[in-house]
């Protein structure tokens, strides 16, 4: 009877040593990351989102995108970036953190394109899977990270381009206040907006210089233009910080509405003076779908799908003449976050 038993207990263990070492072997995984795809049948994936900042109202409607995914597909979000926008040290550390944490796989909005490429590296090291979104990293899609879903940002600043050239009836001097170093979606309206003022040989442009992380620096950089504001008969801003610390500035100096304004991105304060004619157009990306389609991307992927490894979000240029449409009103209203 005890050899008996003994026995049993012996055949047990062996068997569940068997079924252990064959479920290890149907779970390997190849590729950086695929490790992770084994979470999907997680009771709960537990997925970061890394915005560039708290402080631009664009955020918000990441925000809310990026909960509404995680709110239909079963998931949770931890939602947490940097205390100031362009922070880029800060940003590496919560990538870190989040690495150490083992969460499920991370949504990121690269604040440099170059100094987060190795924490994103890192993840992938890792097995956590990253998606990056709004701005490009000096990565290979598919291979770096799973997914890069953002505006054309070129294309985008070829929008802000035409309008202001068409604004200023294809002649005149402009001034542009660009983001921070290493931002490569605003250095891209950049380059898209100068690439189309470039083409009529009567448009040139007087000053070109870098804002800061807030509209209080943007406003100070632009003040300290006032020269050349004052002699421009155009302007061009590169993000959202740029826009309302440009206008800030022109209202102090009283030139708001005496010049051709182009800006990008949503607030709510911006929609007065569209309405007044002070601010001529912005260009407004789609965050709450870019975060929204993110988070779908990298839960697609972790869970065995294969999502585009790219996806373009386009942009649409707000006017005072388009501004009260339908389609323009649901675009620049934030949802709520739940």
């Amino acid at each position: 009877m005890r050899i008996s038993k003994i026995s049993r207990i012996i055949a047990c263990g062996v068997m569940v040593t068997m079924l252990q070492a064959g479920c290890s072997k149907s779970g390997k995984q190849s590729a950086s990351g695929n490790a992770a795809k084994s979470a999907g049948a997680a009771s709960e994936l537990r997925i970061a989102v890394i915005p560039k900042g708290h402080t631009d109202v664009y955020w918000k409607y990441v925000h809310a995108g990026a909960a509404a995914a995680a709110r239909h597909l079963g998931v949770h979000i931890l939602y947490q970036g940097p205390a100031q926008d362009g922070d880029r040290s800060a940003e590496i550390s919560l990538m870190r953190e989040f690495i150490t944490q083992r969460v499920s796989g991370i949504v990121l909005a690269p604040v440099d394109s170059r100094a987060l490429l190795p924490s994103v590296k890192l993840a992938g090291s890792a097995h956590i899977p990253v998606v990056i979104i709004d701005s490009a990293i000096d990565g290979k899609p598919g291979k770096d990270y799973v997914s890069f879903v953002a505006t054309n940002n070129f294309k985008a600043g070829e929008i802000a381009g035409k309008a202001l050239a068409k604004d200023l009836n294809f002649k005149g001097s402009v001034v542009f206040l660009r983001f921070i170093v290493g931002s490569a979606s605003t250095d891209a309206r950049a380059a898209g907006c100068m690439a189309i003022l470039k083409k009529y040989p009567g448009i040139h442009i007087i000053a070109n210089q870098r804002g800061g992380a807030t509209a209080g620096k943007c406003k100070a950089v632009a003040l300290s233009m006032a020269g050349s504001l004052r002699r421009a008969d155009g302007i061009f801003a590169a993000n959202e910080t740029t826009t309302f610390g440009m206008y800030l500035a022109l209202q102090q100096l009283g030139l708001l509405g005496k010049k051709r304004f182009v800006g990008f991105d949503w607030q709510s304060n911006f929609k007065r003076p569209i309405q007044k004619g002070q601010i001529d157009g912005v260009v407004v990306q789609d965050p709450y779908r870019m975060a929204y389609l993110g988070v779908t991307y990298l839960v697609n992927y972790i869970r065995g799908k294969n999502p585009p490894v790219k996806f373009d979000t386009p942009a649409q240029l707000v006017t005072p003449q388009n501004i009260n449409s339908p389609k323009i009103k649901k675009l620049i209203t934030l949802p709520p976050i739940r």
